[in-house]
């Protein structure tokens, strides 16, 4: 798999393809940003539809199910993103926007901000340089940090409405962007939150369909893809860093939820990067 960056303009021709292709819910292996400057259509998200009405930010997270329909023609752009892609202070992505993946904008100072980016990422994903990726990364981190403000408040006001499970998930996230490297039992992470393994479970798998144990996992292997890609550190050193004492159980860890070793990752990815730096 190679790290997926592409930015795509929502323009006439697009529309048309759109509508040709009568798309229907579907998942994608990455995360998707649909920035909605003028239009409107009907927004899907795991069963939940939303009236859009832009300016609007949609954030579709990885394996979320969803669907977007535009009523007319649309202004705008999508962006497609690997998790390889994010900072490291980008966390905050997966769990608020859980919440709310759909987001108003106001036409102010922020909208055309975050329509300057957007161009600016569109045009420079095109050029095809070697230097381009770390300079989309740089971009696509403005981005997001630029929405953090607005979706940290529209979250909070959310949850004043969302069920004690939800709430509970949400917490379970929160706990486990400060304490994966070094916890990495469900049990640990219930008796912070002061629930029973088999109520955290419950809720975990209501709100995104899989078991706390996963999502630990997982976050573990986002932050051990980041520094494969974004780092010089070894395995060995990575894994140390993830809080495992053995670097075999981290490396089958590894194979376990991406089919590759991590030297694997660790190589395919600096060959994509040496001899396709266009591509994305």
């Amino acid at each position: 798999m190679e790290t997926v960056f592409k930015v795509w303009l929502l323009d006439e021709r697009s529309h048309v393809n759109w509508k040709k292709g009568l798309p229907e819910p579907h998942c994608h292996p990455h995360h998707q940003v649909f920035l909605i400057l003028r239009g409107s259509g009907t927004h899907l998200v795991d069963g939940v539809e939303t009236r859009i009405l832009g300016p609007w930010v949609m954030l579709v997270a990885k394996g979320k199910k969803h669907f977007y329909m535009p009523d007319a023609q649309d202004e705008g752009w999508m962006i497609d993103f690997g998790e390889e892609f994010l900072d490291q202070d980008a966390s905050w992505v997966f769990s608020d926007f859980l919440a709310s993946p759909n987001l108003p904008l106001p036409g102010d100072a922020l909208c055309r901000q975050m329509g300057t980016l957007a161009r600016l990422m569109w045009t420079i994903s095109k050029s095809g340089s070697a230097e381009a990726r770390p300079v989309l990364r740089h971009l696509m981190s403005a981005f997001l940090h630029l929405l953090q403000p607005r979706i940290h408040a529209q979250a909070a006001q959310t949850q004043a409405h969302l069920t004690g499970e939800f709430k509970l998930f949400h917490a379970f996230l929160q706990e486990l962007d400060g304490h994966y490297r070094t916890a990495k039992e469900v049990g640990f992470y219930a008796q912070r939150l002061r629930c029973t393994p088999r109520r955290l479970s419950a809720a975990c798998r209501l709100v995104l369909g899989k078991t706390p144990q996963l999502i630990v996992t997982e976050r573990c292997m986002l932050e051990a893809k980041r520094l494969l890609v974004h780092s010089d550190l070894s395995v060995q050193q990575i894994a140390a860093e993830l809080g495992w004492e053995d670097q075999s159980n981290f490396t089958k860890t590894f194979r376990k939820a991406t089919g590759e070793t991590p030297t694997s990752f660790r190589k395919v990815r600096s060959l994509a990067r040496a001899g396709n730096p266009g591509k994305d």
